[in-house]
């Protein structure tokens, strides 16, 4: 695989994320941003506060990988399950859920109100996560695993990392915009 038409692929992926985010929700209230369609469910603020707690407990690594400061730890250089992991979170953080999972807690967003700075901090959260997906463009992405931050014993190799990454990212906007949609019914 040619990293350049991959990170490229990535980058559009990511700018429309960005897109959808801003046409569907720059403009809704307060009110509508922590918004539940039931008391187990999450807000349209909820869903962009998961992606930025997600995406960012990957930054300090990837941030590392990027400036060539990474060195895999002795797990990572002999995890036989690291090709396994990646498949598997790339098939399971699929854009359209085919299943509902639940996440751990290091991962799960606020529960109190979430104010309208959210949208602002998504874009900046975006542009640092697209940033760094665009450094990665001569990096072996292959040769380069890294652990997962909610599971200590799971690793993937960085490929798979920023595919499910961006596919998440898809797969909470797309759910915050079905809740937005159900305000309206």
């Amino acid at each position: 695989m040619v990293n350049s038409e991959f990170i490229q692929h990535l980058l559009l992926k990511g700018e429309a994320a960005k897109r959808k985010v801003n046409s569907e929700f720059s403009s809704i209230s307060p009110q509508q941003l922590n918004w539940k369609p039931d008391p187990k469910s999450w807000s349209v603020g909820q869903c962009l506060d998961h992606i930025i707690i997600s995406d960012s407990l990957y930054f300090p690594t990837l941030k590392r990988i990027t400036e060539g400061s990474y060195v895999h730890s002795f797990w990572e250089k002999w995890s036989p399950f690291s090709t396994f992991f990646g498949k598997a979170f790339v098939n399971a953080l699929s854009e359209e859920p085919k299943t509902k999972m639940k996440t751990t807690k290091v991962f799960l967003p606020s529960t109190s109100d979430i104010d309208a700075a959210i949208i602002d901090r998504f874009y900046q959260h975006h542009d640092t996560f697209m940033s760094l997906i665009s450094r990665c463009a001569q990096i072996n992405l292959e040769g380069v695993v890294l652990t997962s931050p909610g599971f200590r014993f799971i690793t993937y190799h960085l490929e798979d990392v920023l595919t499910f990454l961006i596919q998440h990212e898809h797969r909470h906007i797309n759910q915050a915009i079905r809740v937005k949609e159900a305000m309206t019914v």
